[in-house]
C-alpha cells in the first residue's frame, strides 16, 4: 500500500460512506507513480473491484490531465478524476457503477473534482488535521499557504516558475443584501465549482477569505496565467444573477521566478495589490503585480 498510519482507516471510512451516499458500486484511489506499478490501488471499497480498476488505471494514465468517462469491457460505468498524490506523485480517484448502469454526466464530473480535491488533501495531511471550508468544500487559506510554500521549494529545485491567481468576488456583499445569503452562497459554491474544472490536478485551489479564492499554478507564467483570469471573467455562467446584480471578478496575478526570495505572503500580498486595483476601477478584470511594479 503507497500509504500508511492511523489515518487509512478514516480514509476507507470516509470512501465508503461516499460510495454510499453516491449509489456507487465501488471507488478506489489509484497511485500511477513508477514504484506502484505493483499496487497501483491504494484505497479501494465497495465490490466490482479488480479488472475494473485495471480498467480504470489504464483511463488514468491515458488522460492524466482531466476527468474521463469510459464503459469498461463488463459494462460497468467507470469516471476517473486525476490528481497529484503526496509527495507530487501522479494517481486519480475512480468510481464506477453497476453494469449497464446510467451514464456519467457533467454533474457527475463537477461531484468527483470535489471529492477528489478533499481525498487529496485528507490523505496528505491525515484525516482530520486538514481545515476544509464547509460551504465550498475546498481547503482554506492556512492549508493553501503551507502547501503553496511546499510548491515553490519543489519549483526551486526544477528552476520553475509558479504563479498566484487571486480571484475577489466584486460586492458580494451587495448580492447578500439585495437577494439574500442563499443566493450568496449559492454563488460561492457555484464559483469553487468553477474553480476545480479549470485547474489541473496538481494545482492548488482554496477558499482563502470571504469572497476571495486563491489559485496556485505551477510551471505557468503571469501570461497563461492571464488567459485563464480572462476565461473566467467571461463565463456565461456567472451571469445568471438577480435582477439588479451582475456577477464580476476583480482578479490580482502575481508570478514568482525560481530562486526568488519571495514566498507564498509575498506574493499573496502583490496579488492583493492588484485585485484592489482592478476594483477601484470598478472590478470585472484582473491585472498583473510585477515584482518591481504593478501593472497589465
Amino acid at each position: 500500500m503507497p500509504f500508511s498510519g492511523d489515518y487509512d482507516g478514516s480514509v476507507v471510512a470516509v470512501l465508503e460512506q461516499l460510495r454510499l451516499t453516491a449509489g456507487l458500486e465501488g471507488l478506489a484511489v489509484l497511485d500511477l507513480s513508477l514504484d506502484a506499478e505493483d499496487a497501483p490501488v491504494a484505497y479501494c471499497v465497495g465490490s466490482g473491484g479488480g479488472s475494473t480498476t485495471d480498467f480504470a488505471f489504464r483511463i488514468l494514465q491515458a488522460s492524466p490531465g482531466r476527468p474521463l468517462h469510459k464503459v469498461a469491457p463488463d459494462r460497468r460505468p467507470v469516471l476517473t478524476c486525476p490528481w497529484v498524490l503526496p509527495p507530487n506523485r501522479p494517481g486519480g480517484l475512480a468510481m464506477w457503477r453497476l453494469p449497464r448502469a446510467r451514464p456519467w454526466t457533467d454533474a457527475d464530473h463537477e461531484w468527483a473534482a470535489s471529492v477528489g480535491m478533499l481525498l487529496r488533501v485528507a490523505i496528505g495531511n491525515g484525516m482530520g488535521q486538514v481545515g476544509i471550508d464547509r460551504l465550498t468544500g475546498l481547503p482554506n487559506r492556512r492549508w493553501f499557504l503551507d502547501e503553496a510554500d511546499r510548491h515553490i521549494d519543489r519549483l526551486d529545485l526544477d528552476a520553475s516558475i509558479g504563479t498566484l491567481v487571486l480571484i475577489d468576488i466584486d460586492d458580494l456583499r451587495g448580492l447578500n443584501m439585495t437577494a439574500g445569503r442563499a443566493e450568496g452562497d449559492s454563488l460561492l459554491v457555484r464559483m469553487a465549482n468553477q474553480l476545480r474544472a479549470m485547474v489541473r490536478p496538481g494545482d492548488l485551489v482554496a477558499r482563502i477569505g470571504a469572497d476571495e479564492f486563491g489559485v496556485w499554478l505551477d510551471g505557468m507564467d503571469h501570461l497563461t496565467a492571464a488567459e485563464r483570469a480572462e476565461a473566467l471573467c467571461q463565463k456565461r455562467q456567472f451571469r445568471d444573477q438577480p435582477k439588479g446584480y451582475r456577477t464580476t471578478f476583480s482578479i490580482g496575478i502575481a508570478s514568482r521566478q525560481p530562486g526568488s526570495i519571495e514566498d507564498i505572503r509575498i506574493l499573496l500580498r502583490r496579488a492583493h495589490m492588484a485585485a484592489r486595483e482592478v476594483k477601484a476601477k470598478g472590478g470585472g478584470g484582473w491585472r498583473v503585480a510585477h515584482a518591481e511594479a504593478t501593472g497589465r
